[in-house]
């Protein structure tokens, strides 16, 4: 088995803190996919990574055309489907894993074994249980506007179906890996959510709470640690976390935190996690490399904002709006 991650120069450090997580576990070769130019002050070849692959190797057919009308995420997230099927056109492997970038993993990879008997395509949901209807954030609209499934983690087995999957894949990532809610895009992940209904018995879906757990199902999985070993409500294992939008100063879990239903105030069991994870990547400079230039700015960081964000930001204004008129 082979993993792989995907990310540009700024995020360089956070995919080394998910390669060496999996290398120290299991010995599983990590690949890099470069999502930006090579930039000459950065030793790819010492960066821990098995193989780093520069976007351009990948023969996208219009990835010219991509790098100018896809911002940062939509560029990085449009290139996961070609980077499965160059993987499996280099390499034998039959078993490959997508991991986003702000992943840690604390288990061995091949704790995956068991979810392989009848599958080809692997997954993890968002959440396992009904999200509480309290007007907070994140709440159940989330998910049906981004998809059910959550695509920092994919697993591949070497197939047939693989083979008709990422073609099929492929074929709207090239010219429809945006952001726009409205219009019912959401960069890889929405297509997602018609998955399981084309390719139906080829898909295990992992219901377990400990793979991907992140800010958005913390309504139901706790955290506790037993000497090295993190666990989820109180005796799963935790295989990985997802450290999304992951705030260097420990000060929020979500990207809104004036709406969040969880903080580190009523959530202390997380801070041991995030404590950990911060200087996991201060370790690998994560300073460093924070202000290197998206393809040296020949490209726009967002060309699509994401509309539920602006939306969910302006009613968090106009409540604090109303709280001052009273």
């Amino acid at each position: 088995m082979v993993a792989f991650t995907i990310c540009s120069n700024n995020y360089i450090p956070k995919a080394q803190v998910l390669a060496s997580s999996i290398k120290l576990r299991s010995n599983t070769p990590v690949y890099l996919i470069l999502a930006d130019k090579r930039d000459p002050t950065i030793p790819y070849d010492a960066l821990g990574f098995n193989k780093v692959i520069s976007a351009e190797e990948l023969a996208i057919p219009n990835i010219q055309w991509m790098k100018e009308h896809y911002g940062v995420v939509e560029f990085n997230t449009a290139l996961k489907s070609f980077a499965f099927e160059y993987i499996l056109s280099i390499t034998s492997y039959n078993l490959i894993y997508y991991f986003d970038p702000d992943i840690k993993v604390y288990q061995p990879l091949e704790a995956l074994a068991d979810y392989w008997s009848n599958s080809k395509i692997v997954l993890t949901p968002h959440v396992l249980s009904p999200v509480p209807f309290d007007d907070k954030f994140p709440g159940e609209n989330l998910f049906l506007n981004h998809g059910t499934f959550n695509l920092g983690f994919v697993g591949l087995k070497r197939s047939e179906t693989a083979s008709l999957f990422l073609k099929w894949w492929s074929e709207r990532l090239s010219n429809h890996c945006i952001i726009n809610l409205t219009e019912g895009f959401f960069v890889d992940q929405i297509w997602f959510n018609l998955v399981p209904l084309y390719y139906k018995d080829d898909v295990q879906v992992i219901y377990h709470p400990g793979w991907n757990m992140a800010y958005w199902n913390l309504h139901e999985r706790s955290i506790k640690r037993v000497d090295k070993v993190f666990y989820i409500n109180e005796d799963e294992l935790l295989y990985f976390y997802h450290f999304s939008s992951f705030d260097l100063n420990i000060k929020r879990l979500s990207p809104y935190p004036q709406m969040a239903r969880f903080s580190f105030d009523n959530r202390p069991d997380l801070i041991d996690l995030y404590q950990n994870y911060k200087y996991d990547l201060l370790s690998f400079e994560l300073q460093k490399f924070a202000g290197i230039k998206y393809f040296d700015g020949a490209y726009p960081i967002i060309l699509h904002p994401p509309s539920f964000y602006k939306r969910a930001s302006r009613r968090f204004k106009n409540e604090i709006t109303k709280m001052i008129s009273k």
